[in-house]
């Protein structure tokens, strides 16, 4: 064997080697990728019970204080005006509090939503750069070797 055979068969040697570690690096890049989504498919699951609950117990928060104002607008004729406007300020209060326990549950589901999208951006990010960094070495030093 010559000494110039020595030399391609440790370059291809060394070349398969290398392209063997990209290989199984990108299987397991792949198996994380799919763990990952598979996770954000359970929290995405978690999340849509969540906005469900939200809406249906909205709709009978909802339902409820329809029906409590159609009660009190017949005892209306009943009831004096004082005793009427302080009604109406009980249930403008109870509306308003509603509505911002309304707000802190909608923006608490929509801070736990951003967190794990953030997260998971963050994940794949990490996960890129040593491929990326990786690729541009092989370009950097390898496509110079090439004769055209």
């Amino acid at each position: 064997m010559s000494n110039e055979e020595k030399k391609e068969n440790i370059f291809q040697k060394g070349w398969k080697d290398f392209v063997g570690g990209i290989e199984e690096g990108l299987t397991t890049f792949q198996g994380n990728l799919e763990e990952m989504s598979k996770k954000n498919q359970e929290n995405w699951d978690k999340n849509k019970d969540k906005v469900d609950k939200f809406f249906k117990k909205m709709k009978d928060d909802w339902d409820g204080k329809i029906n409590k104002m159609k009660e009190d607008m017949e005892r209306k004729n009943l009831e004096s005006k004082e005793e009427w406007e302080a009604r109406k300020a009980k249930i403008r209060q109870d509306f308003e509090k509603w509505q911002g326990d309304v707000r802190e549950d909608w923006n608490s589901g929509l801070k736990t939503w951003n967190r794990q999208m953030i997260k998971s951006t963050w994940t794949f990010l990490l996960a890129m750069i040593p491929i990326i960094v990786i690729l541009y070495v092989i370009f950097a030093f390898i496509v110079p070797l090439v004769p055209y």
